[in-house]
């Protein structure tokens, strides 16, 4: 059975979505979750929707899922501790540290690898059923051909998003955030600079007008719902941990109608918050138009036409129903005006108020606009009054006697209860207890996912207790299934034992990565001998070929995988910036390990120091000179103005008044990157204390720029006191700015 898995930015939505057929929620809580900038779950509201949602057999899943340094990772590991204790069904996780963690020594909580891992193939899968790990999320990338191989050759769970906002970058390898305003969105603080304008440059030349070139549309596949659950996908993940209620209400119920009922036709889904929808890669959307280039905010439902100006109020002919407090906005030509409406009339001259209307009717728009589609925001009516749909019904026996004290008993889960009153039954000298002063009382039961259906009353007689007394052995009664149902858990005593890796300390090793021939020839007649090109395994588009070299460089999980008999550099897409992550990528094959572009100078030498107890050295590579990857898409900014062929034979950017990011292909795979390189050359005294194997990055470099970078960092090595580093034309990125 697929489950329908929503999201929940606070305790309102997440029962809001409860209440309207999801089958399991995914939230963060105080720390540690991909969206910092959400409301989130205080531990206390973690407790109560466990509560509600284990009495209706459903799941909760927290998000834990940024990068860890080495200062926060007791912390980390203290708080999925607690996580474990309370009951929570699943972790979302990325850090590979915490992934070994949670795998390791909490067993009994699910593992799930977050998109932020980018599993987008076989192999990346194959990896981590090998790990023992118990769900991976696919990147939203993937197309259901590559989704529905996988499913057929593996025995993982899957997990797919279904809809709602998409990120342009293939999770994981965002850096423009962390690059731009120091905060990172893989550690849950994107400043989503895809959603600013930019234009597209060519030879130096604009190719286009300024616009949304990265501002992606929004997910929806409600209308391809039936052939994913025909491919029995484990998981259908709504996006949204950021929106309200409202939203989480209705795309909850659109979407649980049509897994229940193939011929439903969603139609609400246009009336909340949402950019211009596609089906996304998952169902063919074409490369060059999965962005919406003149929009990047809310499109809205469209509800009316403007027809003519009225004196103070304006005429507009309404196809759906409006209310007074819904937000719209009006379609200018230049821009857009939005605004709430406070008043609606029927009829100009007497000027009687509505609450709603349809057809024509007039409102008070405060500008003189004369024409123009009107688009709903915001429905105003949506209700988020609870009902029992979703919930659970429970029958109360009760029994009694004069002089014996009140029993309750009840079945929930098939488990039995009881409680007694600490006071005992007297004969009623007025009006005794019936049916109905029983269920009055009885039904107020403190967990809102059960309410009261039947009481089997066998009380004796005319009896009386006071209704103190009857609340008390209620709540007693539900106490013991609240605690129940929250599933808490005792804490292993046994931590797992991690086995020392030790590595002889090399010599200093000048090695590059290139992608072209034309570099590696310029780079293999420079003397440099470690060169990844043919034996680079990409982050995206890893083809998993033959590769005649000895050693690689893995860009992905599935090439440690594939690859265990060749010597393994891990890349910096495995994010790597604590120690513990370095030592489990060690185990599992890789020789080397990369540190991620976000590591700041003091967090190199927390790693260096941290990685002490499992080893003499953590054998790490540091990209010390290159163009920062800032983006890596399957969306291409290009293919909308007929550049599809020879995009490698011009040289093209973006720009916006913050600088220019240039764009490179490797096959139909967009880079985009930095104009200016990350030079580290000065810092290298500091850097080969921790570091042996230093990376000269090219991307899109003339082989003289890479004869010059090459000699300069020889001679620095060499023991030249010479000052390369261009402040012009240089930046040494997350190294002298700590990310956040």
């Amino acid at each position: 059975m697929t489950e329908l898995l929503a999201p929940a930015g606070d305790l309102l939505c997440a029962k809001t979505a409860l209440y309207n057929g999801a089958d399991a929620i995914y939230c963060a809580c105080e720390h540690f979750g991909a969206r910092a900038y959400a409301k989130n779950l205080t531990m206390d509201e973690l407790k109560t929707l466990l509560i509600l949602a284990h009495s209706l057999n459903k799941k909760v899943y927290v998000t834990v899922n940024t990068i860890i340094k080495d200062t926060e990772l007791d912390d980390c590991k203290k708080y999925v501790n607690e996580l474990y204790m309370m009951g929570v069904d699943g972790l979302i996780l990325a850090d590979f540290a915490m992934i070994n963690y949670v795998i390791n020594n909490l067993k009994g909580i699910e593992a799930h690898i977050s998109t932020q891992c980018g599993i987008k193939c076989l192999n990346d899968v194959r990896f981590f059923e090998e790990l023992g790990v118990d769900r991976v999320v696919l990147a939203r990338e993937n197309s259901f051909d590559e989704i529905k191989l996988i499913k057929e050759n593996s025995k993982m769970p899957l997990e797919i998003f279904a809809h709602g906002a998409l990120c342009v970058c293939y999770s994981g390898g965002c850096l423009m955030s962390s690059f731009l305003t120091q905060r990172s969105g893989n550690r849950g603080r994107c400043s989503q600079n895809c959603r600013r304008e930019y234009q597209i440059f060519k030879d130096g030349q604009a190719l286009s007008e300024k616009g949304f070139h990265l501002s992606m549309k929004d997910l929806n596949t409600s209308s391809n719902v039936k052939e994913l659950v025909d491919i029995n996908i484990d998981s259908l993940k709504l996006e949204g941990r950021m929106k309200n209620p409202d939203y989480v209400k209705i795309i909850t119920s659109e979407y649980r109608k049509k897994i229940d009922d193939a011929t439903y036709k969603p139609n609400k889904l246009s009336s909340v918050f949402h950019r211009a929808y596609t089906e996304g890669f998952i169902f063919d959307e074409d490369r060059g138009n999965i962005v919406d280039i003149k929009k990047k905010n809310n499109e809205g439902e469209f509800v009316a036409k403007i027809v003519e100006r009225c004196g103070d109020l304006t005429k507009i002919n309404a196809s759906k129903e409006l209310f007074v407090k819904d937000r719209i906005r009006i379609e200018g030509k230049d821009e857009d005006y939005y605004f709430t409406i406070d008043k609606i009339y029927k009829n100009p001259k007497d000027k009687k108020e509505y609450q709603s209307g349809i057809g024509e009717i007039y409102i008070n728009i405060y500008e003189n606009i004369k024409s123009g589609n009107i688009f709903r925001m915001v429905n105003s009516q949506v209700n988020l009054e609870e009902d029992n749909t979703f919930k659970k019904g429970i029958t109360i026996k009760a029994i009694g006697s004069v002089g014996s004290p009140l029993t309750l008993l009840t079945t929930f889960n098939g488990r039995d209860f009881s409680a007694t009153s600490s006071e005992v039954f007297q004969s009623a000298s007025k009006k005794p207890i019936d049916y109905e002063i029983l269920f009055k009382h009885l039904s107020k039961l403190n967990n809102q996912s059960l309410y009261l259906e039947h009481i089997d009353n066998q009380l004796n007689g005319d009896l009386f207790m006071s209704v103190g007394s009857i609340n008390e052995t209620r709540r007693n009664l539900m106490d013991q299934i609240n605690t129940y149902a929250q599933g808490a858990r005792v804490l292993p005593n046994e931590d797992f034992y991690n086995e020392e890796m030790n590595y002889e300390d090399e010599d200093i090793v000048l090695c590059a990565f290139c992608t072209n021939k034309e570099q590696y020839d310029t780079l293999k007649s420079l003397g440099i001998k470690d060169i990844y090109f043919d034996n680079y395994v990409p982050y995206v588009d890893a083809k998993f070929k033959d590769i005649n070299e000895d050693y690689i460089l893995a860009g992905n999980y599935g090439a440690l995988y594939k690859y265990k008999n060749k010597t393994i550099t891990a890349d910096y897409s495995f994010n790597t910036i604590n120690a513990d992550a370095v030592y489990y990528l060690h185990k599992a094959g890789a020789k080397y390990v990369t540190v991620s572009f976000e590591t700041s100078k003091a967090d190199l030498k927390n790693i260096y120091d941290s990685y002490m107890p499992y080893g003499n050295n953590p054998n790490l590579e540091m990209i010390v000179y290159g163009k920062e990857n800032l983006m890596t898409t399957k969306y291409c900014p290009l293919k909308r103005y007929g550049q599809c062929g020879i995009c490698n034979q011009h040289q093209y950017y973006l720009a916006d008044e913050k600088g220019k990011f240039e764009i490179y292909h490797v096959g139909c795979i967009t880079h985009i990157i930095n104009e200016k390189p990350n030079n580290l050359i000065d810092d290298l005294e500091y850097i080969t204390k921790y570091v042996k194997r230093l990376r000269l990055q090219f991307t899109n470099e003339s082989s003289d720029e890479i004869i010059k970078t090459v000699n300069q960092f020889k001679d620095r090595l060499r023991g030249s006191n010479t000052s390369f580093f261009d402040s012009k034309n240089n930046t040494r990125g997350a190294y002298k700015r700590q990310i956040l």
